[in-house]
């Protein structure tokens, strides 16, 4: 599967996937590995499963939570906040992964993306813990002082869109 990340393109690497189900567990373990630039592409190509055939990934939401809460990769975080975003929300329910995005939310040392994903991903848990909108709406609040117009523009969003 590593050879697969390296040498071909990522249509070919899905559909390899779709057509070899049984090798996406591999792939999730290639999330955790200690190359940083494997772990990426291994998270981008599951990304991308989840963009062509929602849900494939499903029965691999609780690890992929696992890996979110433990990797230092950026690259990693991006490509599987973005999986989770497209999970029900009773199957993101991890209080542990909450507390690491509203973390990542106010972090001006984490990437963008990172940032973006996280603050939709509270706001998506939101109707199921309406305590935290005070805490929520406070880190939007911090985070419209960032540098960054993309963290401002989903902040702003955000912020509008509360009750």
């Amino acid at each position: 599967m590593n050879i697969l990340l390296e040498e071909r393109k990522i249509s070919q690497v899905v559909d390899y996937l779709f057509s070899s189900p049984e090798e996406i567990p591999q792939l999730i373990g290639l999330t955790k590995h200690r190359k940083k630039k494997t772990a990426w592409r291994a998270a981008w190509v599951i990304d991308h499963l989840n963009m062509q055939k929602p849900g494939v990934v499903a029965p691999f939401y609780p690890e992929i939570i696992q890996i979110l809460k433990s990797t230092s990769f950026d690259g990693v975080r991006r490509s599987l906040l973005k999986v989770m975003l497209g999970a029900p929300v009773e199957k993101r329910d991890d209080g542990e992964l909450l507390d690491l995005c509203f973390r990542w939310i106010v972090s001006p040392d984490i990437p963008i993306a990172v940032r973006v994903y996280s603050m939709q991903y509270v706001h998506d848990l939101l109707p199921e813990y309406p305590e935290l909108k005070n805490e929520f709406r406070h880190s939007l609040l911090l985070a419209l002082d960032d540098q960054s117009k993309g963290v401002k523009a989903r902040a702003g969003r955000i912020l509008s869109s509360l009750p």
